[in-house]
């Protein structure tokens, strides 16, 4: 292609023309329109020079890159450059190269005849026909795309005329609905041939519209694409009849290769209802094209509350952040998500499934998180990456613990180092061989933040090494059950046995010393059925018979006091669990929940630390599980720390003899009075 800018560009500065302007930029087009005016309307060639050579600096350089409107406009300012070179007789030799350089461009492009005088045209004409063949096309049918060298365009007309250079060209057409038809043209410089194309019917054609756009289209079970961009000006009658904008609706989305027979088209987008259409056998025999009348989605939406006490939660949504908890009637999308409530400190996970038009409500607490932190030393032994595998995808067995791992390439010691200065965990697990002749086993140490802890020793090829760890990790920390008045014991063959009942089953007709033989009307044989049918009330009513008439008593929650020395609780989970269902917890679940961590750092022998939270701790309640048990504890802490504090162990536990329904594990338990006389008889000088 010639170059032309030197002269523009100095006219361009010299005139105080406009800025530089980019390729493709919409201002060249009012620049065109400036420069014909400035020579057409007012005889001033300098200014429509100028203005010219502004759209070729700004076009030339990417030529071959440009989209057919920006080529005719490239090829149309040669034309004008060519028109004003040739009225001047220094330039005119010039004039021709503009013609070239626009049948370089374009061979097809036509100059504007009634501008262009005659010897002009005759230089084009001769240039043109110096340089191509040219072919003229028949297509049948019509509105295909025609590919040329592995350039497709869509055809202009059913019959049309293209210049080609001389040699061997490859020609496909094609349409939907349609075996596309390929052709070798061999042509010669100035030759002419007619190329007649006509195409085989071979399926039927549906266009779709949709509003939204965006929407995938799935046929017969496969997803095809989705539908994009804004329909023609001539559907806005459709627009109008779905009560929606004309730009709200899609451009049409054309499905091809549509066999005999039915067809079945399931349209879709997030957040919207999905529409299912039954394509009938009308639309594809015979073969035809049809364009089906355009489908709106309704929008699926579902409200979502999120509650909880603890403060500094934050809600995410498939990672998205929605604020602040509490969130009340949250309107979102219909469908599922990856439920995340973000903590200060721990965290809630959960998949929920947000039904079209219902309203979800989630009461939401922190639970722990744990980190493993790595495999500790180099020693290489049998099991090692077995071991390593297993801890490092322990995340997928935990429901009770949000499961991360050290960061790519960090050690465990500085994994435990950050974690310790971030708080971005409340457990941290590490792994470690024991020394041996082979090694054989791993010791597990898993600890809270603040240094308890517990170690397992495992054998890495056992068939399940981390199994225990699981159990014990995914047992749930019971801290109340469902009570009915009733102290039982199982007793062989009469089944379970009322060994003392309060004063609200007694009045109710319960007599002690006499087996419970159903509950609600379903026989029992186990103190065990009979907890497990008190725990599947929701009325609160319970019946109960003793082979009389069925006696209804109340049944309601009472707290447990936790275990200190459980074989299947895993006490660094439970400690850091406590610790995180006390945030925000107030009045007597306050209490109750300072009693059970110092009941978890009593199993670690962290006797002051248990001390210090019995002391901050209070429950108005003065039986079962209540004040006095607090009280008792606080007595068994001070016990265990020595004379020096013989006075205040004397006193809690005189204080714990003032609640004399006061008991040790839960409300059937044994009662502490006479445990803490005993211990003030045993601490008698």
């Amino acid at each position: 292609m010639v170059k032309h800018l030197l002269l523009p560009v100095l006219l361009t500065v010299l005139l105080g023309g406009p800025g530089p302007l980019r390729a493709q930029d919409p201002a060249l087009k009012d620049t065109l329109q400036q420069a014909k005016a400035a020579w057409a309307t007012q005889g001033d060639r300098d200014t429509a020079i100028a203005k010219f050579g502004t759209i070729i600096t700004a076009l030339e350089p990417g030529a071959q890159k440009l989209d057919p409107p920006w080529v005719q406009m490239l090829c149309e300012t040669y034309n004008w450059m060519a028109i004003l070179d040739d009225r001047i007789a220094s330039k005119r030799e010039r004039a021709p190269k503009y013609l070239d350089s626009a049948l370089t461009l374009n061979p097809d492009f036509e100059i504007d005849r009634n501008i262009t005088n005659a010897r002009l045209q005759n230089a084009f004409d001769n240039l043109r026909a110096g340089k191509f063949g040219q072919v003229q096309f028949t297509l049948d049918p019509e509105e295909g795309t025609l590919t040329l060298d592995g350039k497709a365009s869509p055809a202009p007309a059913a019959s049309f005329r293209r210049y080609l250079p001389p040699g061997a060209h490859a020609v496909t057409y094609a349409k939907p609905g349609y075996a596309p038809l390929d052709q070798h043209l061999d042509l010669a410089l100035k030759e002419s041939k007619a190329l007649a194309l006509k195409l085989v019917r071979n399926s039927s054609v549906i266009t779709v519209y949709t509003t939204p756009a965006g929407v995938e289209v799935v046929l017969d079970g496969k997803s095809v694409g989705s539908t994009q961009g804004q329909a023609p000006a001539d559907m806005a009658s459709y627009a109008d009849k779905l009560g929606v904008r004309p730009d709200q609706l899609s451009a049409g989305f054309v499905l091809t290769g549509l066999s005999a027979g039915k067809h079945l088209l399931d349209l879709r987008r997030p957040c919207y209802q999905p529409k299912l259409l039954e394509i009938g056998e009308a639309f594809s025999t015979p073969f035809a094209d049809h364009s089906l009348e355009p489908v709106r989605l309704m929008p699926s939406r579902s409200l979502l509350t999120v509650q909880g006490a603890a403060p500094g939660g934050e809600l995410f949504l498939d990672g998205k952040s929605f604020g602040p908890v509490p969130v009340k009637d949250l309107e979102v999308c219909a469908q599922s998500y990856d439920l995340q409530v973000r903590y200060p400190q721990g965290t809630f996970a959960q998949q929920v499934d947000l039904a079209e038009g219902k309203s979800t409500t989630l009461s939401v607490r922190p639970t722990p998180r744990l980190t493993y932190a790595g495999f500790e030393g180099d020693d290489d032994f049998a099991g090692r990456e077995r071991i390593g595998t297993l801890l490092a995808g322990l995340g997928s067995r935990l429901t009770q613990v949000a499961f991360l791992t050290a960061a790519k390439g960090e050690t465990p010691q500085v994994c435990i180092a950050r974690v310790q200065a971030s708080h971005e965990t409340e457990l941290m697990l590490r792994a470690r061989p024991i020394p041996g002749h082979p090694i054989h086993q791993v010791e597990l140490v898993l600890s809270t933040l603040t240094g308890e802890q517990e170690r397992l020793v495992v054998k890495p090829l056992e068939s399940d090494p981390l199994g225990q760890l699981v159990a014990r990790i995914e047992t749930p920390t019971v801290l109340a059950e469902p009570w009915a008045g009733l102290t039982l014991l199982d007793l062989a063959p009469d089944g379970p046995w009322v060994l003392q009942a309060d004063a609200a089953a007694l009045k109710a007709g319960v007599k002690a010393a006499r087996p419970i033989q159903q509950v609600d009307g379903k026989p029992v044989a186990t103190v065990a059925d009979v907890r497990k049918a008190l725990a599947g009330v929701r009325s609160g009513k319970v019946t109960v018979s003793q082979g009389d008439a069925p006696i209804t008593l109340a049944v309601v929650q009472q707290a447990l006091a936790l275990p200190v020395n459980a074989a299947d609780l895993c006490y660094p989970f439970v400690l850091s669990d406590l610790r995180l269902r006390y945030l925000g917890a107030t009045g007597d679940d306050a209490g109750l929940l300072r009693l059970q961590q110092a009941l978890a750092l009593i199993h670690f022998k962290e006797y002051d630390k248990a001390l210090e939270i019995l002391r901050d701790a209070r429950m108005t309640t003065v039986q079962g599980v209540s004040q006095g048990t607090l009280d008792y504890y606080t007595g068994v802490c001070l016990l265990h720390m020595g004379n020096v504090y013989l006075s205040e162990t004397l006193q809690s536990f005189n204080q714990a003899l003032k609640y004399p329904q006061a008991t040790l594990f839960g409300p059937d338990g044994p009662l502490l009075a006479p445990l803490a006389r005993q211990a003030l008889e045993d601490l008698k000088p």
